[in-house]
């Protein structure tokens, strides 16, 4: 279980991320997954850290650091796979009022303790990338016991029963589901579910080359936002911050805030720039030290050279 940050995100604001299953332990294996191949394509909940001790390291980060905008659970792998989401999403709430995101890829909803579980958090946003099982199984590629029509019955119920916003995530990945057949197909399945907002995404940060998962085109995009609809917009960049203009901080306390966020998202030096209020030279130079000492690598991008983590994650 790893905590992460707070750092930027471009949908919720500063983030507190938690890490509530291991590295790439999914009932997913997504063509996008910029994280790569699941090494552990499951449909099986369970306990994979204490909630006590996740307790802890929340309470710790929260101490340590500023006043997040959301705690989110997210990271590395499908967090609705964590069994006790109640009891930790009461701890909690025990400890601050931050409101809880919960980033899910909604393959498990049609579980009802799921489903009634799900419901502990103030900010539910699920994803949907396909309105036909075809389409489906070539781009999420699914554990056998998440079929199509039951897993989108499920987050149709878990949506519609959800007390706080909810804010539906699509992935359009080129000449896999952004054909204006499959844009219809899944605007058809989405205009029966309750959502504050329809985000459309595209995987403009570098995929695990083998995959050759690449972002649609801008006027794609354009033509599915009209097809979806007056609630929803298209993920941009990330929203700049202004650049800190006091004394420079420490190397040590930038080289970790830049590899914390590269931990949750690959980055240009732009994106590092504008979210995390650095200056040009000095997120250069934190990058540089990163690379020489292996602990970020760089990727080729649609929109230039990316950054990231690679996994397994070194410690600073």
């Amino acid at each position: 279980m790893r905590i992460y940050g707070p750092v930027p995100s471009r949908r919720f604001g500063l983030s507190l991320g938690v890490d509530l299953v291991p590295h790439k332990t999914c009932p997913y294996d997504c063509v996008y997954c910029q994280l790569g191949p699941t090494t552990c394509l499951t449909a099986q909940r369970r306990d994979f850290f204490a909630v006590g001790e996740v307790l802890r390291d929340v309470e710790e980060a929260l101490e340590d650091g500023p006043r997040p905008d959301v705690i989110t659970l997210a990271g590395s792998g499908e967090p609705t796979l964590y069994r006790s989401l109640p009891r930790l999403f009461a701890g909690i709430r025990d400890i601050t009022d931050v409101p809880i995101l919960l980033i899910t890829n909604g393959a498990l909803l049609f579980d009802e303790d799921l489903a009634e579980a799900v419901r502990g958090a103030d900010i539910l946003a699920p994803s949907l990338d396909a309105g036909d099982e075809e389409t489906f199984a070539r781009v999420n590629r699914p554990h056998a016991d998440v079929p199509f029509e039951r897993m989108v019955e499920g987050l149709a119920r878990a949506v519609d029963g959800h007390p706080g916003q909810v804010r539906l995530e699509v992935m359009l990945v080129r000449d896999l589901n952004d054909s204006q057949e499959s844009v219809e197909a899944i605007a058809r399945r989405v205009a029966g579910m309750r959502a504050d907002a329809i985000e459309l995404n595209t995987p403009v940060r570098p995929p695990v080359p083998e995959r050759g998962a690449l972002p649609c085109t801008a006027e794609t995009l354009e033509r599915a936002l009209r097809v979806f609809g007056p609630k929803t917009r298209a993920i941009g960049r990330f929203e700049a911050r202004k650049a800190d203009k006091t004394a420079p901080r420490p190397f040590d306390d930038v080289d970790k805030t830049v590899r914390e966020t590269l931990v949750r998202r690959p980055c240009t030096l732009e994106d590092l720039v504008s979210s995390l209020g650095l200056a040009p030279a000095e997120a250069r130079c934190s990058v540089d030290r990163l690379l020489s000492a292996g602990l970020v690598e760089a990727r080729a991008g649609a929109s230039g050279t990316y950054f990231c983590v690679p996994h397994p994650n070194p410690t600073l």
